[in-house]
């Protein structure tokens, strides 16, 4: 559109008729959407405050996040190993070999 009053570029959108919804159903979506939406934008604006007001929390909260991912992958890790290790013990006894695993040994639970 070509305005010659029009200086910025939000303008012509507040001139612009609202977009045509068809059904009661469409219009209730549509209000439904700009609700969350303007729900999400608030609240974007009051956690980046949070974060401007409180660096100590956010901090805190990272350090907690980054403890929490290296403990998970430990034990992603000793699962891994202790996996690895029954399959060899499994693949020992079905080669009429003898396991070092006792028959109640825990590590069985994890073949």
């Amino acid at each position: 559109m070509n305005f010659l009053d029009i200086y910025m570029r939000e303008q012509p959108q507040d001139l612009d008729p609202p977009a045509r919804l068809i059904t009661d159903q469409d219009r209730e979506d549509h209000r439904r959407q700009q609700r969350c939406l303007l729900v999400s934008e608030e609240d974007e604006r009051a956690m980046a405050q949070l974060r401007r007001r409180h660096p100590e929390d956010v901090a805190a909260e990272n350090a907690f996040w980054a403890k929490k991912t290296v403990r998970r992958h430990e034990e992603r890790d000793d699962r891994r190993r202790r996996k690895a290790l029954a399959i060899s013990q499994c693949k020992v006894v079905n080669n009429s070999g003898t396991s070092f695993f006792g028959s109640e040994d825990e590590r069985w639970d994890d073949i």
